[in-house]
């Protein structure tokens, strides 16, 4: 088991670890789909697409945020399209192209959406954006979702800044 200190004490586990090391009865028999990225790794950096694909057999989608799976869109506003993952076979779906929600069609062919995203610790981010359209279309489908934490990293402990006003609601501004 993998732990790390966080400081007074305290220890975390990242929540891919934890749903591995201790799989409940839904990842064995559910048809499993994962939004995530490069970054989504353990922390011996090994992917968690591969490691869901191993222990489970059963991911049938991918689906990808702003940048591409791999990171390899960095400009702004580079959409991309779906592909066939190499390592798993699964087909992975860009939540950055002409769509920002997954299709109902695809949310069909799965039972549980796992959500496994570094994120910056701010609002003005697409990838908190994306994990909110992704929980609204899994609602509408009937699909469940599970979300598999990672630390703050600017602390995790303090809320600060401005509330969002409606007027300037936007993709990187939720």
């Amino acid at each position: 088991m993998s732990r790390k200190q966080i400081g007074h004490g305290d220890e975390f586990r990242l929540g891919s670890e934890v749903l591995l090391d201790s799989p409940p009865g839904w990842f064995r028999s559910g048809r499993l789909g994962l939004l995530a990225n490069q970054a989504s790794v353990n922390t011996s950096l090994e992917n968690v697409k591969k490691l869901i694909q191993n222990a489970r057999g059963n991911l049938r989608c991918i689906f990808s945020p702003q940048h591409g799976f791999y990171s390899e869109k960095q400009a702004n506003m580079i959409e991309s399209a779906d592909w066939r993952d190499s390592d798993t076979g699964v087909p992975v779906v860009s939540l950055y192209s002409e769509i920002r929600q997954p299709p109902l069609e695809t949310l069909e062919t799965i039972d549980i959406l796992l959500i496994d995203l570094q994120d910056i610790g701010t609002r003005v981010y697409t990838y908190t954006t994306t994990i909110g359209l992704c929980m609204e279309a899994a609602a509408l489908a009937g699909t469940k979702v599970v979300v598999l934490d990672r630390p703050n990293p600017i602390n995790g402990t303090e809320i600060e800044g401005n509330v969002l006003e409606p007027a300037f609601r936007s993709f990187v501004g939720r």
